[in-house]
């Protein structure tokens, strides 16, 4: 008897410590939000935040309108379940903007977001070279799937560099954000996280 119950315990304990292993699964209907360039938003309720340039890690939001403030401009967006987002505020208005899920596994996933006033910017190696992302315009965004590597990136209007990130590890199954902003370039990895 004693042996029994033992074993019962142990494994209740077994399946108890599975279950804090993984984060619970998001309601099927949700979607998958962030902001960029935010000190301070909430977005369906939730406080988040994102350095000067950066992006802040996606939120779990219901499918649906939600209410999103940036600083001090308030709007209210809808999104649609399975979907990944990011809001930036564009002059005195909050714009979300779809981002691209990272699925392939194999691949590596660069999005840049013109958040500058150069009408349209290339994402490109640092020398110029090699075309990663064309013709995004201000206020969007341009994604591709690329190898893992370890290069120099810079944001091209023409010929002219607006911002260079050297040595930029990217890392198969990962999704990093380049936000391109007025004062430069920065990079934000493994932007799939949730929180």
């Amino acid at each position: 008897m004693k042996k029994v119950l033992l074993s019962a315990l142990l494994l209740g304990s077994i399946a108890s410590a599975q279950e804090n292993l993984y984060d619970p699964a998001p309601p099927a209907n949700s979607a998958f939000v962030r902001v960029l360039n935010a000190p301070t938003a909430t977005l369906g309720g939730k406080a988040v935040t994102a350095e000067k340039g950066a992006a802040s890690p996606y939120v779990v939001i219901p499918q649906g309108e939600f209410a999103a403030k940036l600083g001090t401009i308030t709007s209210k967006l809808k999104v649609e379940a399975g979907n990944f987002y990011s809001v930036v505020a564009n002059g005195n208005k909050l714009v979300l903007l779809t981002d691209q899920a990272a699925e392939n596994r194999a691949k590596a996933l660069l999005t840049i977001y013109n958040l500058s006033k150069t009408a349209s910017v290339d994402l490109k190696t640092a020398d110029g070279k090699t075309a990663v992302v064309s013709s995004v315009k201000s206020g969007e965004s341009g994604s591709r799937a690329v190898n893992g590597i370890t290069v120099d990136l810079s944001a091209f209007d023409g010929t002219k560099a607006l911002g260079t990130l050297k040595g930029v590890k990217l890392e198969r199954g990962n999704a990093y954000a380049l936000v391109l902003t007025d004062a430069g370039l920065t990079l934000t990895p493994s932007t799939t996280k949730t929180k």
